[in-house]
């Protein structure tokens, strides 16, 4: 049985994709929209430093190049052409990819799936604006995102929080100093909000910043909980109100 001959050569962009030689067989050419992704990953892995490029000074480091190429390629295609991309590049050329190529991609697959998983956590928590301005106000109340959960976002009492996610035992995902750290989170967060709200009563046409924690659960059983610090809008108060009186204070 004769074996055709296969040549490497470099994609558009440089990364490295076969090519079948006559009598080998046929395959589609990567399309469009996958040189472009093997051009992003070919030019940033060529100069690293590109990543760096608009960042302070003593910021960024090689980790950086990942997001880099993602930028990159959203600037230029929405990001479900990108995943479609990518993902036809790991299943229909994969055997035409060199390994570091191949690395790349993965890396930027998971990097998609999470960008994902933000975009539709801050679509949910924009919807949920006058729950994050309560909470913020709030200070015996933890906010909860937990997808399995309906709602998957809601307010919880500090001890019903450790009943619900223990911190300790088989099924715990976090330990003791996870959920002291959320709490410190909270009072620190919750004393900035009593700040800006009393500069918003003084001065109405002021956004001043404000914020709360909200504690994420992943779907994934096996995974971590998270921890997110998120900014809030506060509403002007009424004239003549005190702003403190629409507050609740944490405990001592």
């Amino acid at each position: 049985m004769r074996i055709a001959q296969r040549l490497s050569r470099p994609a558009a962009g440089g990364a490295m994709v076969e090519d079948d030689l006559p009598g080998a067989g046929s395959m589609h050419p990567p399309s469009p929209e996958q040189a472009l992704v093997l051009a992003a990953i070919e030019r940033f892995m060529a100069d690293p430093d590109l990543a760096l490029q608009g960042q302070p000074a003593g910021e960024g480091d090689a980790g950086d190049v990942l997001s880099a190429i993602l930028r990159a390629l959203t600037m230029v295609l929405p990001l479900e052409e990108i995943e479609l991309a990518v993902t036809g590049l790991l299943t229909v050329h994969c055997d035409r990819l060199d390994d570091d190529t191949q690395l790349v991609l993965e890396a930027l697959l998971t990097a998609i799936e999470r960008d994902d998983d933000e975009m539709a956590l801050d679509t949910l928590l924009a919807s949920e604006a006058s729950l994050l301005e309560a909470n913020a106000l709030d200070g015996n109340y933890l906010l909860v995102w937990d997808p399995a959960e309906a709602p998957p976002l809601r307010e919880m009492e500090i001890l019903d929080v450790l009943e619900r996610y223990p911190c300790r035992g088989e099924a715990a995902r976090w330990n003791c100093d996870d959920f002291v750290a959320l709490l410190e989170g909270k009072i620190l967060q919750w004393r900035k909000t009593m700040v800006a709200l009393e500069i918003l009563q003084e001065q109405p046409g002021t956004r001043p910043a404000a914020s709360t924690m909200v504690l994420l659960v992943p779907e994934d059983p096996a995974a971590p909980l998270e921890q997110l610090e998120v900014g809030v809008t506060l509403s002007p108060p009424p004239p003549g109100s005190s702003g403190a009186a629409s507050a609740r204070s944490l405990p001592d």
